[in-house]
């Protein structure tokens, strides 16, 4: 053989690339060096079934005295594997109960599941055309850039307008602009009384949606302040709790 250990080191991943890349041409160019490489090659096989007949070999051998071991162990002391088995059963039980039951909720998902069900269509306003219903109409169209645009023209005539800040930061949670639906909801809570406006409640669902560090844990916070001094929102705040 032309150098077992030069074909060794390539079928062990020794080679650098360029040896590994010569190895490769030798084999096309040289047919004596593809026969020695085949009979290396087959000199391994043969060598690792014959590795592997004598390890399912030790293998049956220590089974079967495990096999005899384990037999001995649960005829004379079979009382022993009660509590263990039992506490097997009680951790699997719990394990699954956690999964299925006690594990916190995708904060993220429970907010995108309050949005689907109750924002896919606004109220429209009882009475006129005004710009305000003009964009709650191209919203509920599924036209949220036209709406978008429509409430911030309302805000560029009145930067504390209630009902446009609301829309557009309710527009802006709708596309995924969580930081400027943020923006728009505290600056909304901090103008109105929070009895009458539900900015909080909607601040706390934006930050759920929006899931950064600390976000899911503030929006808590909010939710639980909601309930507790009897807020606006107070029963889906605690729809959302009782999610959480």
């Amino acid at each position: 053989m032309d150098s077992l250990e030069y074909i060794d080191a390539y079928f062990s991943g020794e080679s650098s690339p360029e040896e590994a890349s010569l190895f490769e041409q030798r084999i096309q160019e040289d047919p004596a060096f593809a026969g020695e490489v085949a009979d290396y090659l087959g000199a391994r096989a043969a060598f690792k079934e014959a590795a592997a007949d004598e390890r399912k070999a030790r293998f049956r051998e220590l089974y079967r005295r495990d096999a005899i071991g384990r037999a001995e162990v649960w005829r004379l002391a079979p009382r022993r594997w009660i509590p263990l088995a039992a506490a097997a059963a009680v951790l699997g039980v719990i394990a699954l109960a956690w999964l299925l039951y006690l594990r916190p909720a995708d904060a993220s998902k429970v907010a995108d599941r309050y949005i689907r069900q109750n924002l896919t269509v606004l109220p429209a306003k009882m009475g006129g055309a005004d710009g305000i219903q003009t964009g709650i109409n191209l919203y509920n169209s599924g036209n949220f850039p036209g709406a978008l645009h429509q409430f911030e023209n309302e805000l560029r005539l009145d930067s504390l307008n209630p009902a446009a800040l609301f829309y557009t930061g309710i527009v802006s949670l709708r596309m995924d602009d969580y930081d400027k639906a943020l923006t728009l909801f505290i600056t909304l809570a901090t103008h109105t009384d929070p009895h009458v406006n539900p900015a909080l409640f909607y601040e706390a669902l934006t930050l759920m949606r929006r899931g950064r560090a600390g976000d899911p844990d503030h929006a808590e916070q909010l939710l639980k302040r909601i309930v507790e001094e009897d807020l606006n929102k107070k029963m889906d705040a605690e729809e959302l709790l009782s999610k959480l």
